[in-house]
């Protein structure tokens, strides 16, 4: 039986060097971001990459050898040294990343009404006076509010204001808000704009007032999707909120017109007309 003959050093080069070890990197890539192996099993994996890679370096030297005993130049060898001590440290480096990958604790998948509650709770902000004596709300009044607001008060007993700015938002969510104000037996006060369903949540201050140029504003509600939904009558659900205002003390000739502009618009009451019907305390 005669010895393999070495495949000429060009082909050497690329079959026996670059190729194979391409391939090995990219599986290293694969491991080492996306794929996690146990850490067991990538002892194993390593221990047959580094009898692969001695194989390589043998099988180019082997080509190496014959090129040099039929008087080929040194210049394709030290050519083949150099991508070779290059892929070496690549391969360092990519096992290295890879044991790290596999090292780290799995976070399990966040719960989808983990995630629908982040994204609600993107809409909007809570912030928290230094002294914990008011708690300032901007943004949309939406999904998972009321939960978020019962905490910071149960946290928070010495809480005695709640400042607002929102064009306003999901009505159930406004009249949780509200109850808890007023159940707690809040002060409330507008900085900027409080519209909309904001307006529920303000009426349910005990003392109530606006920063200068702030404005509350009033319109009649509306489906934020599509036409009526089957047993839901929004007038009925207006009548609810305007006995909320009548029991916080505003006047009746006020309760009788909020409602009145469309959906489309927005009606702005005066700081004279909302302290005259009792929106504004004195």
């Amino acid at each position: 039986m005669t010895d393999r003959i070495p495949l000429p050093l060009p082909h050497s080069f690329w079959l026996h060097l670059v190729l194979p070890r391409a391939g090995v990197l990219l599986a290293l890539v694969v491991i080492g971001t996306a794929l996690r192996v146990p850490v067991g099993l990538l002892y194993v994996l390593l221990a047959a990459d580094v009898v692969l890679f001695v194989k390589q370096a043998l099988r180019f030297q082997a080509s190496a050898d014959n090129h040099l005993r039929g008087m080929g130049g040194m210049t394709l060898i030290w050519g083949g040294y150099l991508v070779l001590l290059v892929l070496v440290f690549a391969s360092i480096s990519l096992w290295w990343g890879a044991f790290l990958f596999a090292g780290q604790p799995v976070e399990p998948p966040e719960l989808f009404t983990d995630r629908m509650d982040r994204q609600y709770a993107a809409e909007y902000e809570l912030t928290l006076s230094d002294d914990h004596t008011s708690l300032t709300f901007n943004g949309t009044i939406t999904h998972g509010l009321t939960k978020r607001v019962t905490t910071l008060m149960a946290e928070n007993p010495q809480l005695d204001t709640v400042i607002l700015t929102s064009i306003g938002g999901h009505i159930y969510e406004a009249r949780g808000f509200a109850n808890l104000i007023r159940a707690k037996g809040l002060n409330t006060t507008v900085k900027g704009d409080c519209s909309s369903a904001c307006t529920l949540v303000f009426a349910a201050g005990t003392q109530r007032g606006l920063s200068p140029g702030a404005r509350l504003g009033f319109h009649s509600y509306a489906l934020e999707f599509g036409p009526a939904l089957l047993n839901l009558d929004l007038k009925k659900e207006q009548d609810k909120d305007r006995a909320f205002f009548r029991s916080q003390g505003i006047n009746e000739s006020f309760l009788i017109q909020m409602f009145d502009e469309p959906s489309t618009g927005l009606w702005y009451p005066s700081r004279a007309e909302a302290q005259q019907v009792g929106l504004l305390t004195p």
